[in-house]
């Protein structure tokens, strides 16, 4: 008998809103993926570290500096960092960017929050295609359906220096991005970029990483 293809469910932006409904969930979400075995300092590693109460969202390491301490927040270190756009903006551009087949471009970034610049919008695609290639992406447990898209919008949208070629519907000679999907059953979702698509099918197995 012919196994069936599980069926993968991404998120839906009804989903998105209600597991990310405000900024401390988007926080929360954060910090428990990026410190799953408790918080500790970004710089020096060390686990001494107590939470700020006054300060929300901030520790300080007693390790780093042994007379001044060392403060820091859930965004030191990523792509998040030293930014004035809410975490769950970033939250919601990255959603579009996994979850559209024919690929974002900062044009469609730029209308959807509504807020800041193009150059805005364009900085946070960029950081976040950039976030990407970052080898330290998180494990994907169980069965998962791997699949490529295609970042970077219509090409009538950039400049015509980085247009590439192809018809315009996206896909290989587009000059888009090629980004690998990996979905975990329960939902979860791995994107990263591939330095080609013309290889042979990639190999997904329990506890190991795309």
């Amino acid at each position: 008998m012919k196994t069936k293809k599980p069926v993968i469910h991404q998120m839906t932006i009804a989903q998105f809103d209600a597991q990310f409904a405000n900024e401390d969930d988007c926080a929360a979400y954060l910090v428990a993926h990026r410190w799953p075995k408790g918080v500790s300092c970004p710089r020096c590693g060390g686990n001494r570290v107590y939470k700020l109460e006054s300060m929300k969202w901030k520790w300080e390491c007693m390790e780093c500096g042994k007379s001044t301490s060392y403060r820091f927040s859930h965004l030191v270190g990523t792509i998040f960092e030293n930014t004035n756009m809410p975490l769950r903006t970033w939250f919601r551009v990255i959603h579009m960017m996994v979850t559209s087949k024919k690929g974002v471009s900062a044009l469609q970034v730029h209308r959807v929050i509504g807020t800041g610049s193009y150059q805005t919008a364009w900085s946070m695609c960029h950081k976040i295609r950039a976030g990407f290639q970052d080898e330290q992406f998180q494990k994907l447990m169980g069965i998962v359906e791997v699949d490529e898209t295609f970042v970077g919008g219509k090409a009538r949208n950039r400049h015509k220096d980085k247009r590439g070629g192809g018809d315009g519907t996206g896909g290989i000679g587009s000059g888009k991005i090629p980004v690998g999907r990996a979905v975990q059953r329960k939902g979860n979702v791995i994107a990263k970029v591939l330095e080609s698509t013309l290889m042979r099918p990639l190999t997904i197995r329990g506890a190991s990483t795309l």
